[in-house]
């Protein structure tokens, strides 16, 4: 993995334009990202019961075969998810996300998971996507949160940490309002709550400009977008690359799908 923070990536004043939300040209540079730890995945230990729970027969079949392209015990074990927490994931769709981090807090955690409208609508067969976790019973610490990404409704300053996966890059060609979502998750974290995101790498140089073709995005854009928003950059780890992904194509790629090259970073509320 490259570790050359001090490369800059910049959007073009028509990508701004046409990605909306955007107020001047953005560059990331050494500053935005100084200073993080790169945990490699090798270094990373999962303990026993975080294994077991993550294995547990309560998530559904489907969502288990997902598991070797996206290595569910090992992140929790990257972002320190324990029994107890309160935590969410936002734009959750049918709950993969949601279901293991519902298994890493157990029965004495909190879980919200957040769907707006337009992705409620997307869903083809129901515009509950949770509805095949909730209806079960099996999850009673997961909480539906229907509300929009400008208006989480998350309560304030209760919740150890919120997840992205695999949409920060849409949030550009629908034109979400960035600042005031990653304002909003500021406000829900507890002092020193945890911001992960994970998301497909596009090809160096890229920067935004393959959000919606290729549903890729550079991760200097994420850092800047998020550490513009006052939360400091504490880790990343290469769990999830995969250099047999040329960057270049489709996520959605039928030999590529579920095993692209991710990025996954740990962000931190100063505590």
């Amino acid at each position: 993995m490259s570790h050359m923070i001090a490369r800059r990536s910049f959007l073009t004043a028509g990508s701004l334009i046409a990605f909306g939300g955007a107020a001047g040209l953005s560059f990331i540079t050494q500053a935005n990202a100084a200073g993080h730890k790169i945990v490699h995945a090798a270094d990373i230990v999962v303990p026993d019961a975080l294994r077991a729970a993550i294995n547990s027969d309560r998530r559904p079949e489907a969502d288990k075969k997902r598991d070797a392209g996206r290595k569910p015990a090992e992140t929790m074990a990257f972002f320190g998810i324990k029994p107890g927490m309160t935590v969410a994931e936002l734009m959750t769709s049918r709950g993969y996300f949601t279901a293991v981090l519902a298994e890493a807090v157990g029965p004495s955690g909190k879980v919200y998971g957040q769907n707006n409208k337009w992705l409620r609508d997307r869903v083809k067969d129901t515009n509950r996507p949770l509805a095949g976790l909730l209806d079960t019973g099996n999850y009673p610490q997961i909480v539906e949160q229907n509300t929009e990404l400008e208006d989480l409704q998350l309560p304030a300053g209760q919740l150890d940490a919120i997840f992205m996966v695999m949409f920060y890059h849409d949030l550009y060609w629908l034109g979400a309002d960035r600042a005031k979502l990653n304002a909003g998750v500021m406000a829900a974290l507890k002092p020193g709550g945890i911001y992960g995101i994970i998301d497909h790498h596009a090809a160096p140089g890229m920067g935004v400009l393959d959000v919606n073709k290729n549903h890729r995005i550079e991760k200097y854009a994420v850092i800047d977008d998020v550490t513009k928003a006052g939360f400091e950059l504490a880790e990343e780890t290469d769990l999830l690359e995969n250099p047999r992904d040329s960057m270049k194509v489709s996520v959605f790629q039928q030999e590529l799908r579920g095993f692209t090259n991710q990025f996954v970073l740990k962000f931190r509320k100063p505590a």
